[in-house]
């Protein structure tokens, strides 16, 4: 019991309670957007953009606050302040009555979300043991977000759309927001980022001049690259999978947010597997191998036609999640001095979004409104396999595979 209980533990669950609900709140729109559709008589185009101006918005304040962040050595709080005032959004969206109201609002809630994901990955960079690094970072990144926004997000926000209002629905989910920031706050201890994980860092003071030699490392090149074809996938997908379940495949929302949650189940269980198998057999051929895997989900939503079928390719096709941990943290921490860690990840986390989440789901959803829901998913099938053959430009950073090749 006292095992289970060490801060280690306690760490990783809270980073993962922090990550897993600030993506319930930034997919919950395009969960309910079959309902907020016909109630305030908006487009796909408008589901892309709204997803778009939060993308933004996430990769802006991800980069610039992780910077301030690594400048100022005071992570804990920031995090804390910023989950509390995210949930905040998450509440005021249920306010929203037309278009312009909720772009303003997940713009604001867009920007205080987008240091989350480096925040929490910077915890787990500094207090994790080593041989559990991966894994760590895996339940943080991936497993958080399966069991939280893709398993219960889809099944809970429709049943309680279903039984109050999708606004109703939005103000309830301010209560989760409050519970996670007071664990920040009372549980995490700041993490000591000195301490060396890839190139030792001999002096934890940065500046900002100091830090854009991380531009410079091949895997950081390559993570930038690679980020923005995954997340148009990965968002693409996700944003547009309820609406072409509902209306293309004729699907009543009890059995569409039933397959949703099979994105969920993917989630939990590659966000595990893959991590735990990049530190045996090393990270670069396990993101090649489960990124091309994943052009299985959506072929499985475009051709078949059974609820089993699809949701069985949807998990099957979702290992691509697996691999967000490592291009995203495990391969960059490993790859630079860890004084830029945060500063590192935020630069791949806000290319990703502008490229993907912007850029990549703006087009997937005038190409929903053109030619139909199906395009966004033949657009997210054609990006995967491109990112699939991005990464082997990836050289590799899994410590087991390097102590043997120093043998």
């Amino acid at each position: 019991m006292k095992k289970i209980l060490s801060y280690e533990n306690k760490m990783v669950a809270i980073c993962m309670l922090c990550f897993g609900f600030a993506m319930f709140d930034r997919f919950a729109i395009a969960n309910l957007w079959p309902f907020i559709e016909s109630d305030l008589q908006l487009s796909y185009t408008d589901l892309g953009l709204t997803m778009a101006v939060f993308a933004l918005a996430w990769a802006l304040s991800g980069f610039f606050g992780s910077m301030f962040s690594d400048l100022t050595a005071n992570k804990k709080r920031m995090l804390g302040a910023l989950t509390l005032l995210s949930s905040v959004c998450a509440f005021l969206t249920g306010l929203s009555n037309g278009l312009v109201m909720f772009i303003a609002i997940r713009f604001l809630m867009g920007l205080l979300y987008g240091p989350t994901f480096p925040l929490v990955q910077a915890f787990a960079m500094a207090q994790s043991t080593p041989k559990r690094r991966g894994l760590n970072m895996g339940l943080i990144s991936t497993t958080s977000m399966g069991i939280i926004a893709n398993l219960i997000a889809p099944v809970l926000l429709v049943a309680l759309c279903m039984a109050f209002n999708w606004r109703i629905t939005f103000f309830l989910t301010f209560i989760p927001g409050v519970i996670v920031a007071f664990l920040v706050l009372r549980v995490l201890k700041e993490p000591d980022m000195s301490q060396g994980v890839g190139l030792v860092a001999q002096d934890v003071k940065t500046s900002l001049k100091d830090s854009l030699v991380i531009f410079k490392n091949r895997n950081v090149i390559t993570s930038l690259v690679f980020s923005s074809f995954i997340m148009t996938w990965n968002v693409g997908i996700l944003t547009f999978a309820p609406s072409f379940l509902e209306v293309v495949k004729g699907f009543e929302p009890a059995t569409w947010s039933l397959i949703m949650a099979a994105f969920g189940v993917g989630a939990v269980v590659w966000g595990v597997v893959v991590p735990s198998l990049s530190d045996t057999f090393g990270r670069k051929p396990m993101i090649i191998m489960f990124t091309l895997l994943s052009v299985v989900s959506p072929l499985g939503l475009l051709y078949f036609t059974s609820p089993l079928a699809i949701a069985l390719c949807v998990f099957v096709g979702w290992s691509g999640s697996g691999v967000y941990a490592l291009y995203q943290a495990a391969v960059i921490g490993e790859s630079i001095d860890t004084k830029y860690t945060s500063t590192a990840i935020s630069s791949v986390q806000m290319v990703g979004e502008i490229g993907g989440c912007v850029i990549g789901v703006a087009i997937a959803g005038r190409l929903a409104d053109t030619f139909g829901l199906q395009a966004p998913l033949i657009f997210a099938a054609c990006c995967i396999v491109i990112a699939a053959f991005i990464a082997f430009a990836y050289y590799e950073t899994a410590p087991a595979i390097k102590s043997k090749q120093y043998e």
